[in-house]
């Protein structure tokens, strides 16, 4: 089995370069080959969306705290926190309903995946904006 780790760095530059919508599947196919090495790609481009999208609700929150110090509330921060809270209940639920609906030969546990993330990268998007618009 070919190693998928030095690939960590193009799943990144393709999450990172506005493609949140790329096909998972299709990219581990490509690098990995097999089903089950494309489980651990899957797998790793998972964890590569999450560790960005957990950067980029580092600075929205930074954002969230400099507009609720100017404005001398908490509703930034509080409504930033139960978006992601919402957030995550429908990429759960959504990812899990997707699995079961997976078809033409895509296993239900690399659809789960790929769409856990299609929607972490789109969610990475939504907070570097939220970010953006705060500063």
């Amino acid at each position: 089995m070919r190693s998928i780790f030095p690939w960590a760095f193009v799943l990144a530059t393709i999450a990172m370069t506005g493609s949140a919508w790329a096909d998972p599947i299709l990219e581990c196919r490509v690098l990995a080959g097999d089903d089950i090495a494309v489980d651990d790609c899957l797998r790793t481009q998972l964890d590569i969306s999450e560790r960005a999208m957990t950067e980029a609700q580092e600075l929205a929150r930074g954002a969230a705290r400099q507009l609720d110090e100017r404005t001398g509330t908490e509703v930034a921060m509080l409504g930033l926190e139960a978006s992601q809270q919402a957030w995550e209940a429908y990429r759960d639920v959504e990812c899990q309903t997707l699995a079961l609906f997976a078809g033409d030969g895509v296993p239900a546990k690399a659809a789960q995946l790929a769409c856990e993330i299609r929607l972490t990268r789109a969610r990475t998007d939504d907070m570097l904006r939220l970010a953006r618009q705060g500063n």
